[in-house]
């Protein structure tokens, strides 16, 4: 299954999920549909490209480095978009990162080792969880020993700032996600992220989480597919949801803002 494929399938992922978490049922829709990649998106997308060796041709198309406000630069530009298509366009400067970044991840004994032992690359399952249609999209895998690896770019992978950034990211959840999807009990699996710094010195830090991290990010994955049930159940009921409800919020101020 391709790309485009796996994003046209109507299933609940993990993405969804989180949104859900973050904030609501209401957000998550909407992102669903209207979501535009970032800059940063892209170079993600491009160094899993790469780093997972998937046929980057077709996925990636490198922009050519134009004056698109003359006549000729933006002649040249068009050309290059109505060729490259659907693919992520990355700029001539990102590709140098992208090339960098690939380079650490394999002088890194032990992403090089995970990456090695994987047996499959951008693997994509298809499966049912409360009588829902779920897909989940998975860096590498090794099925054989249950094995679970996801690749994040950051701007520091060092262990206080990345625990800081997996916790209000959800990885936890994502990979929990990731587990139950190749039907694997949270206790059998072995979930790692290789962080990569996506400035120089392009710094790279292996990470594996323990059982209670996914045992927490399966509640959590557990209680957004509840909530997206009871938002589709509302919305086909009244046509309309409300992300933080219809009363009145009491607010406080959180305990760092009291100066007294």
């Amino acid at each position: 299954m391709n790309d485009q494929e796996y994003f046209a399938l109507d299933a609940i992922n993990a993405t969804l999920l989180k949104d859900i978490i973050k904030q609501s049922p209401v957000h998550a829709q909407v992102r669903r549909t209207v979501d535009k990649p970032t800059p940063q998106m892209k170079l993600g997308t491009a160094v899993h490209a790469a780093i997972l060796d998937t046929n980057w041709d077709d996925a990636i198309a490198v922009a050519p480095d134009v004056d698109r406000r003359t006549k000729a630069g933006k002649a040249e530009y068009a050309e290059f978009e109505e060729k490259s298509g659907n693919k992520t366009v990355i700029t001539a400067d990102q590709l140098k990162l992208v090339n960098q970044m690939h380079s650490v991840v394999f002088d890194h004994p032990e992403a090089k080792r995970l990456l090695g032992n994987c047996t499959d690359s951008e693997h994509v399952r298809v499966f049912e969880y409360g009588g829902e249609k779920c897909k989940a999209k998975i860096d590498a895998v090794d099925r054989s020993r249950g094995t679970i690896v996801d690749i994040k770019t950051t701007a520091d992978a060092s262990p206080q700032a990345f625990a800081k950034q997996s916790a209000n990211y959800l990885y936890h959840m994502q990979l929990a996600w990731y587990a139950k999807s190749v039907g694997r009990e949270l206790s059998d699996v072995d979930a790692y992220i290789i962080a990569i710094e996506n400035t120089p010195p392009h710094a790279v830090a292996v990470y594996i989480f323990d059982a209670e991290a996914l045992r927490v990010g399966w509640h959590l994955c557990k209680r957004a597919v509840r909530e997206w049930q009871q938002y589709k159940l509302d919305h086909k009921l009244n046509d309309k949801s409300l992300a933080y409800g219809d009363d009145i919020h009491d607010l406080y101020l959180p305990p760092w803002a009291d100066r007294e």
